[in-house]
């Protein structure tokens, strides 16, 4: 079955989540119905009964077929940690049609003396793989969950089937990486802490960034029953056009390495030395020359992203081109050129745009002292220094063709820059959007979470927060922000009351770069979903400072569309002197 790229998606019914009365002291109660009980019994009484969690009858009468608990282990107080139960499990373990072992695992830790009332699940990242377990949340009181997705990159790892991308030639390892393993995790670990604490957690809080901000966002719109308030870091909103536009910049560069005679010792083209880190700092000092003003203040920062165009930042581009020979202190025409059309975004060979274009901003580069910033181009180009490519664009190269193409192409990972330089733009994308008997769903319909009718959400008192760097080279801040906008007039311009988007200039993938990319959302989500007390502003610190030439660095960031502005006075380095514009 094959489908249009423009054909609106099918969305999968949220399955139901029940407690069962088994395990509770009270059936049919939502997160906030404490009325049952009103006190967890006392931690003494919690510290004896936590090892006999990990019991097979306990685990058959959870709401999810098939969880076994494995371990359930009295945690001693530490110095940064206090005691607590960490409950181990997994929930169906079975032989996937590729004949590896998978299971959903998770890790469930709840204090025994010190517990909030608050349920959080921690989100994951990269295709995940990796147990997630937020343990420094259990030091602010909260009952913690993590799940690593539905496959382990340790025992799910083919080499010649796209190392730990392997696990996508099996469809339930798709569907549960997609969506299941956070549906089936959250059933579980809410009803455990309910028997646990003998009482349901007051209120619910999803975190993530990346891969753990789609979960977060799947959350407001698959499940939205489940959590009453979300931070979504750098959401990657279409996961499959991630790496897609990655085998796109890969062209790219290996065509300008090529063409400038860069090879590495094995022959492959070396796009890591296409642009030295010298190279990048020009382009920074370009947009800042262009757009570090837009917002009355030149202080290194681009505030006024919308300002900062490409009919801006191009004349400073020209400006820095090399009239003769390359030196450092120029761009050859080539690297202009191929720089432009990268940020163009990721099209076909008549020009059908396959993914978004991309922001110019200033953390493309940086100097920090004597260390440039390697944040931004870590995923497009690798490392300079580096005697092989690894551009992090390039190690998901397996995720497209393993993960997110159906059928499933096992891609060996040594060959991921041939199959990279190899990708066909005008046959290839459409496997993103079919299915076949063997593979029901289409991994653009179990992942995307673009959904902008969030009304199930908003009306359960939902409230979402937010975030991602300017210079997101990961994910295209523009596509996340269309996606915003497009939602924000699907629910009647009143997204402000419910979901608040905060952009952080200069910032990479989650953290990094020079920005001030320092901050901790959830005690002010925590404060809007349980005191209505919306964030008008959150204050973030810069973790290196140096990129500025200063000792450190605060700044408000603001809900878009508002935007940072000085107050005219004062220390620029300091929040208090800057207001939400």
């Amino acid at each position: 079955m094959k489908l249009s790229i423009a054909s609106a998606l099918p969305r999968l019914l949220p399955s139901v989540f029940v407690f069962l009365c088994a395990l509770a002291t009270g059936c049919g109660g939502s997160d906030d119905d404490t009325s049952a009980v009103t006190q967890p019994p006392a931690a003494a009484d919690l510290a004896t009964a936590c090892p006999g969690l990990a019991s097979t009858t306990l685990a058959a009468a959870l709401p999810v077929a098939k969880t076994n608990l494995l371990t359930a282990t009295l945690v001693a107080a530490t110095a940064t940690t206090p005691e607590h139960c960490q409950l181990d499990g997994e929930i169906n373990r079975r032989t996937g049609i590729d004949g590896q072992s998978y299971a959903i695992r998770f890790r469930l830790r709840m204090p025994t003396g010190t517990w909030n009332g608050r349920f959080f699940m921690g989100g994951g990242g990269g295709t995940n793989g990796t147990l997630i377990d937020p343990i420094a949340r259990v030091a602010q009181g909260y009952a913690t969950i993590g799940t690593d997705g539905g496959h382990d990159n340790t025992a799910n790892n083919l080499p010649a089937a796209g190392g730990t991308s392997s696990f996508g030639i099996d469809p339930q390892a798709r569907a549960d990486f997609a969506y299941g393993a956070y549906d089936q995790v959250t059933q579980v670990g809410k009803a455990l802490v309910n028997t646990f604490y003998k009482q349901n957690p007051a209120h619910s809080y999803y975190v993530g960034c990346s891969e753990g901000g789609r979960e977060a966002m799947l959350m407001t719109q698959r499940f939205p029953q489940y959590y009453d308030g979300v931070v979504a870091g750098d959401p990657v909103l279409h996961i499959p056009l991630g790496p897609l536009s990655g085998l796109y910049t890969t062209q790219l560069f290996a065509g300008l390495a090529q063409r400038s005679g860069l090879a590495l010792a094995n022959g492959e083209p070396a796009i890591n030395k296409t642009y030295s880190d010298p190279d990048l700092l020009l382009v920074r000092n370009a947009v800042l020359a262009a757009c570090d003003g837009l917002d009355g203040l030149v202080d290194g920062i681009v505030d006024n992203r919308t300002a900062c165009t490409p009919a801006l930042v191009n004349p400073q581009l020209s400006a820095i081109q090399c009239s003769g020979a390359k030196t450092d202190s120029c761009l050859s025409a080539d690297q202009i050129t191929t720089l432009r059309t990268a940020f163009a975004g990721a099209v076909n060979s008549q020009g059908t745009q396959l993914y978004s274009d991309w922001q110019w901003d200033a953390g493309i580069g940086g100097l920090n002292g004597t260390t440039y910033n390697p944040s931004w181009r870590s995923w497009w180009l690798g490392s300079y220094a580096s005697a092989t490519n690894n551009a992090t664009k390039l190690s998901f190269a397996t995720a497209e063709a393993v993960i997110y193409t159906t059928p499933p192409v096992a891609v060996a990972t040594s060959d991921s820059l041939s199959y990279s330089l190899n990708y066909n733009f005008d046959t290839e994308p459409i496997k993103l959007y079919q299915t076949t008997t063997t593979y029901p769903q289409s991994t653009a319909e179990m992942t995307f979470t673009d959904a902008l009718d969030l009304t199930a959400f908003k009306n359960r008192g939902g409230k979402m927060m937010i975030y991602q760097g300017g210079s997101d080279s990961s994910v295209s801040i523009k596509d996340t922000l269309r996606w915003y906008d497009a939602m924000n007039a699907r629910m009647g311009g009143a997204a402000q009351d419910f979901a608040r988007f905060f952009v952080v200039p200069g910032m990479a993938h989650c953290s990094g770069g020079p920005a001030t990319d320092n901050f901790d959302m959830l005690p002010q989500l925590v404060d809007w979903v349980e005191k209505g007390t919306a964030p008008d502003k959150v204050i973030a610190s810069a973790t290196n400072p140096g990129y500025f030439g200063v000792a450190s660095r605060t700044r408000p960031l603001c809900p878009y569309p508002k935007q940072t502005r000085y107050v005219g006075s004062g220390d620029i380095n300091d929040a208090a002197n800057f207001s939400c514009q």
